[in-house]
């Protein structure tokens, strides 16, 4: 009986060293080193410059430009799923914002369609993903039509220049659903 259990533990542990050891040589190809960057010119993007028109509101904790891959149309649409780039911080009172999502990015954006591309504010105290927390003060409009906004079509390998947003704390756009 004694041999039996140690032929078994024996076998136990061949499996598992063996087990180990094709998974390191199979699954580790370069072990834990970096993927090779990728040349700007080769990276999909966009960039821009978003223009603030009039008065900062007061209480104003973050500013970011945002770009959702689909059409806000009610507040369960704004979510971590939906949300496809978050550009950095924009300091509070800028006047003119040049940014380049190839450049600085918290959530990286890539090749594709995206419908809905803004600039919001939050007043809360605490980072939120809570769209009642958030509120739009500009939007990207395509061809000069403010009826809706503008669709993003990012090709592969391309940076698309000219997205251009204003936000005009005098005259606001529409706000998506679930906001106040």
């Amino acid at each position: 009986m004694k041999t039996k259990k140690i032929f078994f533990r024996t076998n136990l542990q061949l499996l598992v060293v063996f087990t180990l050891a094709a998974f390191l040589y199979n699954g580790c190809d370069k072990g834990i080193a970096p993927e090779p960057e990728i040349p700007k010119e080769e990276q999909a993007g966009f960039s821009g410059k978003i223009t603030f028109l009039g008065q900062w509101p007061d209480g104003v904790q973050r500013t970011h430009l945002v770009v959702f891959e689909n059409p806000l149309l009610s507040a369960a649409d704004f979510n971590v799923f939906n949300l496809k780039f978050v550009g950095p911080e924009i300091p509070y009172g800028t006047t003119e914002f040049n940014y380049n999502s190839v450049d600085s990015f918290y959530v990286e954006i890539g090749a594709g369609e995206y419908a809905y591309v803004a600039v919001a504010q939050s007043k809360a105290e605490e980072l939120s993903l809570n769209r009642v927390d958030w509120y739009v003060v500009g939007v990207y409009y395509a061809n000069n039509d403010t009826t809706q906004p503008g669709k993003l079509v990012i090709p592969e390998k391309t940076l698309v220049k000219g997205i251009d947003i204003i936000c005009d704390y005098e005259n606001p756009p529409p706000q998506p659903p679930g906001g106040e």
